[in-house]
């Protein structure tokens, strides 16, 4: 019994020991962790964005993972012998959307005549929630539209709607919209289609015409055009700080002249033309600015904006000649966000339903402006460009480069650095920023650990704990130097799990799953616990590696932050915590984990979550207390 309790005295004598300080650290960023968004593989058109109909407005198409100009009619498919066609004859609905779809109805038709659409891979139908259908008619009818959602599943109608048509040919292009609806049964999953029919009777012999449909689930805070209530909830629940938008690679455009134009994405979706996306597929741009703008504010999160700053993805760079029109665009653009109602454009932003400014204190001058041979340009006169003009009217911005070394090398000039690689890289990374320099803040808007170990060829699909792990090292180490990185966030935030299933994402959805992965919930546990300031830690028994941690405290907590990358576990090799200056006695102890290094997350219908995160209180003595693993990788936050 005796040797038995000298033994365990021992072993405890011998674990690694960490005391943290009262005081002494730095202020922390309040940003710290916040969100990418750009539209990559349908996070936007097909995941964010609300609109459920896909090829609404026959803006493009998608021919081998590439986005396209020419029109068709996929994912449209007919019923009842009628021939479907793109179509450009006058009147168009708009200059902006000059192809419409065409319907042919035979002569002698009697029975059931329309269309049907696949969606974004489905439909999330939800006997719970509110629906509601529209379209723009060209043509002779009168009767009724019937619309509804079917099962391909279950061969079952899951609910409908309808909207009653009276009008000519002479009327022009009319608007119809079905009343709103809640489905008589949810699907058993996403396999549904949306259906549009008609009187064939009605309409035998005649061609009608179509553009513009819609169909939206109700949205996240009921926002008309709105974005998807589900993804919104989970990007809410990460408790993030800001968010950088429009996009990265997306805003850039793969060539001229397709890069993201903001006057182009407000308004009505009559005007809104759409182009060719980066990542294969055309964006409609209904998910436009003041949309990801009022997304923001509904999130809670400080907006950072990302501004196309003249360099074109295949390489082509605006020269510096012909850069002026693209500046007067951008000061256009800040004007409509920032200005009052008295300015020209802050007046148009009030009339589509924005009254008040909003504030913006970080620009972003473009998006990785050293690929393809954009380094030379950047730095001899579009980075300036740009910089001196918004500098000039908007002076307590903040201007971020996206090349290191900023540009401008005056005090407080910022930069964003995007970091990809596999996890040994990523667990290397941890005191990158020790030496760092104070004077020039720090954004990692993109990162993400792409594969396992050491591996470097292509992607995983699905972010390992191991993996996970290895990324909380990485923001375990920018937390510790958080008085000089501004943010972090992952690149990229959502993805369509249908497409580029061999990429990393924090998130992936179907039209009616969403998947959580361990990189999620690592960003949500350390974003639930940020600190305002850094603390020092004394190690002693023990050093960096395999365990790691951060020190922060609040007004009301210290807050310790441990990974755990396959270490020791069990109460024998605990972790020994001092707070100095603490007299608590109970801890709060929150610990995410899954069962090996190589557990993933996957899809509620995929078998679901391997990771679990758990909240116990941990009791101690005069701010010291025991900390045990369970697993040999997992991470721990210990609130004090």
């Amino acid at each position: 019994m005796i040797l038995s309790s000298l033994l365990c005295f021992a072993a405890s004598a011998a674990s690694l020991t960490l005391d943290i300080a009262s005081s002494g650290g730095n202020q922390s960023s309040s940003l710290l962790y916040g969100l990418l968004y750009e539209d990559i593989y349908h996070s936007g058109d097909g995941g964010l964005y609300g609109e459920m109909l896909r090829n609404r407005a026959f803006q493009g198409s998608s021919s081998d993972g590439a986005a396209s100009l020419a029109r068709n009619t996929d994912y449209w498919h007919p019923v009842g012998g009628v021939s479907l066609a793109i179509d450009k004859s006058s009147p168009a609905i708009s200059s902006s959307l000059p192809y419409q779809m065409r319907m042919d109805v035979p002569a002698g038709t009697t029975g059931t005549v329309g269309f049907y659409n696949e969606g974004f891979w489905g439909f999330d139908v939800d006997a719970t929630k509110r629906y509601i259908a529209s379209l723009h008619m060209r043509g002779d009818y009168s009767g009724a539209v019937n619309c509804y959602f079917y099962s391909t599943t279950t061969g079952q109608v899951l609910g409908s709607t309808s909207m009653g048509i009276h009008q000519t040919s002479s009327a022009g292009w009319v608007q119809s919209y079905s009343a709103t609806f809640q489905p008589s049964k949810t699907g058993s999953d996403g396999n549904n289609t949306f259906y549009f029919t008609f009187d064939g009777s009605k309409l035998a012999g005649k061609s009608v015409y179509f553009n513009v449909f819609s169909l939206f689930k109700q949205t996240f805070d009921n926002r008309i055009n709105g974005v998807r209530e589900d993804l919104a909830d989970a990007l809410l629940n990460m408790n993030s700080k800001y968010i950088r938008l429009p996009g990265g690679n997306n805003m850039e455009g793969n060539s001229s002249p397709y890069e993201w134009k903001w006057n182009e994405t407000i308004g009505s979706l009559l005007d809104r033309p759409g182009r060719p996306g980066t990542w294969g597929d055309i964006n409609t741009d209904g998910f436009g600015l003041l949309e990801m703008m009022q997304m923001a504010q509904d999130l809670g999160v400080e907006v950072i904006l990302g501004i196309w700053a003249g360099l074109y993805l295949d390489g082509q760079v605006v020269s510096q000649a012909n850069l002026k029109p693209y500046v007067d665009s951008v000061m256009n653009e800040l004007e409509f966000l920032l200005g009052d109602k008295t300015t020209t454009y802050g007046a148009k932003r009030a009339a589509l339903g924005f009254p008040s400014p909003f504030t913006i204190k970080w620009i972003e001058i473009g998006n990785e402006d050293y690929l393809n041979g954009g380094t030379n340009s950047y730095y001899s006169y579009r980075f300036m460009a740009f910089y001196n003009a918004i500098h000039a009217v908007y002076p307590s911005i903040n201007l971020v480069s996206t090349i290191n070394p900023n540009p401008v090398n005056s005090n407080g000039s910022s930069l964003d650095l995007h970091i990809y690689g596999n996890e040994n890289y990523f667990v290397s990374l941890f005191n990158t920023f020790d030496q760092a320099s104070r004077k020039y803040p720090v954004f990692i808007n993109e990162y993400a650990a792409t594969n396992t170990g050491s591996n470097n060829i292509g992607q995983v699909g699905a972010q390992t704990l191991g993996m996970s792990c290895a990324e909380a090292i990485f923001l375990l180490g920018c937390e510790r130097n958080s008085d000089v990185i501004v943010g972090s966030a992952y690149g990229a935030l959502i993805k369509n799990y249908n497409e580029a299933p061999d990429t990393v994402a924090v998130i992936k959805h179907t039209a009616n799953e969403v998947l959580y992965t361990i990189s999620y919930y690592v960003q949500k546990v350390f974003a639930d616990h940020m600190g305002t300031r850094t603390l020092p830690v004394t190690a002693t028994n023990g050093g960096f590696g395999p365990v790691y941690w951060s020190g922060t405290a609040n007004s009301s907590s210290t807050i310790l932050k441990l990974v755990n990358y396959n270490g020791k576990t069990g109460s024998s090799n605990a972790v020994q915590v001092n707070v100095k200056g603490s007299s608590k006695n109970i801890a709060t102890l929150i610990t995410l984990t899954a069962p090996s290094s190589t557990s993933v997350n996957n899809l509620p219908s995929l078998g679901g979550e391997s990771s679990t995160i758990t909240t116990t209180t941990l009791s101690g003595s005069a701010g010291s207390f025991s900390i045990s693993f369970s697993k040999p990788y997992e991470i721990a936050v210990l609130v004090v």
